[in-house]
């Protein structure tokens, strides 16, 4: 008889969330009496290639450290989706929601199919709806969040504001104002809010439920570590912060990196163009699996990087062309034709213009001197862990707040921006890329200490570790008394 606790684990389906993916794999080799089941809700591939492209390799890679963990650990492609006109109306996220509510009844009959094996939920931060599904089969559900807990703690305390308080938090939009949160230290500038926290539709439309969803929650798992995020980590024990609600248990497993092979890593003219340059002289420009800049702003950024003199390798990728907001970033057929004229001749001995890139592998090469990111919470964990400082250009999302927290609250980041710019001159470009690239930093300085820090807490007896150690004997604990 199989006496393993079985999990269901339920990532959202785009690049940036699927750490979800290691994290299962990390708890089926650190403890045998669990067994986890993936399912995969494929996005179709003409909306986002990146993203369905890797999920479809899934199965086939992502090893575990031993054989008898990888036999606990299981891919399910649940059936496709019938997007509707309905669902492209509005923004990408609009779309994916739509994608995973779609897929609930999906989800209930592979639970019935495996009961009473199964004990429990692991959803991502984005896919709470699935915590009413688990309910209905009262088992516990744990949310698994990819953002860093500063902003965990911002929609929390957004939400007792909404709900308890009565508070229209949308007013802070297009304010001017400062905003207590109790995961800053620092008063958080309206203007730096993001705008799923303050925004009508996204806020009441979306994330305001997102929010009420992890109330509901046995535990949140926190995609980072307790040396890097002390303040906002400790504030969710005051719970007096966060109005009558109880915050339920908060666990930090991080960093969790994403080191599973991405089908498009087979090029390898990248890796062996770093392999030619000297060791902290390219800067690397990426803004993630969903992020572009327009066409005024690529310009700009050409001619700031170009007046910098750095060496460089920028993955350069397009947003829609009719600006629709359902559509994600595609590959440029011809870069010339958005550079400024005569850019790639001018800087082809000094730097590279590429598409997709395999961010980890760039990011651990010692030719990498300086990161010019989004501020995707992933990317941040990436650059702390390979010891490279970040440029700040925050685009959707949280980034804005990620920024303010690298620079503002942790001095670990370098602002090129972080508000709502509407185009950063080449001036100012220029100004950030050389403040980036100093060599005795502040900045660089302190991003030594934490890459220390950030695989310290993953060894043995690292404050990850056992944290992740109490986070599974809750799992058993529950599971035992299903």
């Amino acid at each position: 008889m199989d006496n393993t606790q079985h999990l269901v684990f339920i990532p959202w389906p785009l690049m940036g969330h699927v750490q979800i993916v290691e994290l299962a794999k990390i708890i089926v080799d650190r403890e045998p009496g669990i067994s986890v089941t993936v399912l995969l809700m494929q996005l179709p591939a003409y909306k986002d290639t990146v993203s369905s492209s890797f999920l479809n390799s899934l199965p086939a890679t992502g090893s575990t450290s031993t054989a008898s963990a990888a036999s606990r650990l299981n891919f399910l492609e649940l059936p496709p989706a019938n997007p509707t006109a309905e669902w492209s109306s509005k923004t990408r996220g609009y779309f994916v929601h739509n994608h995973v509510q779609s897929q609930r009844s999906n989800v209930e009959d592979f639970v019935k199919s495996h009961k009473p094996n199964v004990v429990g939920f692991v959803v991502d931060m984005l896919c709470t709806g699935m915590i009413d599904v688990a309910e209905k089969f009262q088992l516990p559900s744990y949310v698994f969040f990819t953002s860093p807990a500063s902003f965990l703690g911002s929609m929390i305390h957004f939400q007792t504001l909404q709900d308890e308080q009565m508070q229209d938090v949308t007013e802070w939009k297009n304010s001017n104002s400062l905003v207590l949160i109790p995961t800053f230290e620092n008063p958080v500038p309206a203007n730096v809010l993001s705008d799923v926290l303050v925004d009508k539709d996204l806020w009441l439309g979306r994330f305001l439920d997102y929010a009420r969803g992890y109330r509901k929650a046995k535990a949140i798992i926190v995609n980072t570590f307790e040396e890097l995020e002390a303040y906002a980590l400790s504030s969710f024990s005051l719970s007096a912060a966060y109005g009558r609600s109880i915050v339920p248990p908060v666990y930090s497993v991080g960093p969790i990196l994403n080191r599973t092979p991405h089908p498009k890593d087979t090029d390898d003219c990248i890796i062996k163009w770093l392999d030619e340059q000297t060791s902290g002289s390219v800067l690397f420009l990426c803004f993630g699996s969903q992020g572009g800049l327009s066409k005024d702003q690529v310009k700009e950024l050409s001619r700031g990087l170009e007046r910098s003199g750095y060496r460089f390798l920028w993955s350069l990728r397009q947003i829609s062309a009719n600006n629709k907001d359902a559509e994600f970033p595609s590959e440029y057929s011809d870069f010339g034709e958005v550079l400024t004229e005569g850019f790639l001749a001018r800087t082809a001995g000094v730097g590279k213009v590429v598409g997709w890139v395999p961010q980890v592998r760039v990011l651990s090469h010692p030719a990498v001197g300086g990161f010019v990111s989004h501020c995707g919470w992933n990317s941040v964990l990436e650059s702390l862990w390979y010891g490279v400082p970040i440029g700040t250009w925050p685009l959707h999302a949280e980034q804005k707040m990620n920024a303010f927290q690298l620079v503002k609250e942790l001095g670990l980041g370098v602002k090129i921006c972080w508000d709502d710019e509407p185009i950063v001159t080449a001036e100012e470009i220029e100004r950030g890329l050389r403040k980036l690239m100093e060599s005795e930093s502040e900045a660089r300085n302190k991003l030594k200490e934490m890459k220390e820090k950030s695989r310290m807490s993953m060894e043995q007896d690292g404050s990850s570790h056992r944290s992740l150690g109490r986070l599974v004997q809750d799992i058993l604990t529950i599971g035992t008394s299903c």
